[in-house]
């Protein structure tokens, strides 16, 4: 019940703290849905509705001029669809940013987190019982990253992560086709449920016969296809190409989006996001995905050596892998460290030497999600910065006679005073950046540290 009031609460008061631009994405999604039919959503952005803003201290309605084609797989749509018909009767004007519409928004994830809960314990009951596994109830429960993704940030990020520790519940229980199940209705939700796929090849690898996890494969595969049935008769492979391939290749292509990770301790020291830069000869993205690769496949023989028969090392390997793709891999959002917490948790409660990293990485988390409220210049910023003021000293100079021009300041006097703003917004936060990508670097390196160099790994 504590858990319910505190999300109420914060539900409360998040059309003030919580972040705007997703919140507006979701709701215009789930209008565009309930009034022009769920199967559109591929098709073309949504229109642009009313929303409820804090301007110079006082609430204003105004509509954000930015559009964005809905990018989630099917059954995230189905989600918004059904927030948006209770929108629509609940509110008259649906007015965007209110207690009601980020109430509404909101449950899908509030109600996850007691699902994901539930599971992290279902886990450790495994291997455990007693009081481990009513304080891993409690301690998922009251993580402060994922109470405030589900309210502040509005976000569905605890359905999958719900679904991804069920799948892994259901591997070490041996239940394949629930695992396949729970695993493809993951999918459904965010693409990042293939995060899961390394996790079911080590199962194949180490538990016979094959062919059972194996099956498991088909079964998401098949659940994926018949819940995304809908959209392909309707658009052909539209939200396979929008809500996966462009999700995972081709947005935001950023170095990092505020994950302190090794892309970020490059921004601070480059000041620079460009994923096309090159680092020994190689794009920077490429160079993440090699890491990522590399770790993986380290990983992978280390952990199908050491824990063949073991259902404990598909925890920890699950762990291992999220926090390889968030540590080293580029484009990688803030959000997305959550999602290694549970599996840490669960770790934790077998074996305490986990404690330590896993205090780090969630320190480091509580500062990922909050950013809004206290990064004011973003690193990495002076390009459009640059690009903006570039294009305000081409219209003021042209607007001049040949004589004015003569005396114009050149483009870099022009900039000179925007640059030191900026350089001075980012001294106000940059000591704290940088601790904070240390911790949470160092905080990797203790997980992995624990899991690999320690002998009695077998003794929880």
């Amino acid at each position: 019940m504590a858990g319910l009031i505190l999300r109420l609460l914060l539900i409360l008061v998040s059309p003030r703290y919580g972040y705007l631009f997703d919140h507006d994405d979701q709701v215009r999604w789930g209008i565009q849905a309930t009034d022009q039919g769920v199967l559109t959503l591929y098709d073309h952005p949504p229109p642009r509705w009313n929303i409820r803003c804090r301007h110079d201290g006082r609430w204003v309605i105004t509509q954000r001029p930015f559009d964005r084609v809905y990018h989630y797989p099917p059954v995230t749509a189905y989600m918004l669809y059904a927030s948006g018909l209770v929108f629509k009767v609940a509110s008259a004007d649906r007015l965007i940013n209110t207690v009601i519409s980020r109430a509404i928004f909101s449950f899908w994830g509030i109600g996850a987190d007691f699902v994901l809960a539930w599971g992290c314990a279902a886990l450790v009951a495994i291997y455990g019982a007693g009081r481990a596994v009513k304080w891993t109830y409690l301690l998922v429960l009251f993580l402060p990253p994922l109470w405030w993704d589900s309210t502040m940030w509005g976000q569905f990020d605890a359905v999958p992560l719900a679904g991804s520790v069920w799948f892994v519940w259901a591997l070490v229980r041996r239940r394949w086709v629930l695992a396949g199940v729970l695993l493809g209705l993951a999918a459904a939700v965010k693409p990042q449920a293939v995060l899961c796929l390394p996790v079911l090849a080590l199962a194949v690898w180490v538990c016979k016969p094959r062919w059972k996890p194996l099956l498991t494969a088909g079964v998401a595969a098949g659940v994926l296809l018949v819940v995304a049935l809908p959209f392909t008769l309707h658009g052909g492979w539209a939200w396979l190409r929008l809500s996966y391939l462009s999700t995972l290749f081709d947005k935001f292509p950023s170095t990092t989006l505020n994950a302190f990770n090794l892309w970020y301790a490059d921004l601070l020291v480059c000041d620079s996001r460009d994923v096309s830069a090159t680092w020994l000869g190689l794009s920077k993205d490429s160079l993440g995905r090699l890491f990522v690769l590399l770790s993986l496949t380290a990983g992978f023989v280390w952990m199908a050596r050491r824990w063949r028969g073991d259902g404990r090392g598909l925890v920890l390997w699950s762990g291992l892998v999220i926090l390889a793709f968030v540590m080293l891999a580029t484009r990688v959002h803030e959000r997305y460290l959550l999602m290694v917490l549970p599996f840490l948790m669960v770790a934790a409660m077998w074996w305490r030497r986990f404690w330590p990293g896993l205090a780090a990485l969630l320190v480091v988390a509580c500062c990922q999600l909050t950013w809004p409220l206290w990064l004011g210049e973003p690193a990495g910023g002076w390009d459009n910065h640059l690009q903006a003021g570039t294009w305000r000293y081409q219209q003021a100079r042209a607007a001049l006679s040949p004589q004015e021009q003569e005396t114009f300041p050149n483009l870099t006097e022009y900039l000179e005073p925007q640059r030191r703003k900026y350089l001075a917004g980012r001294a106000e936060t940059i000591t704290l950046e940088w601790c904070v990508t240390i911790l949470a670097l160092l905080g990797a390196a203790g997980i992995v540290g624990a899991a690999v160099f320690r002998s009695d790994m077998g003794k929880p």
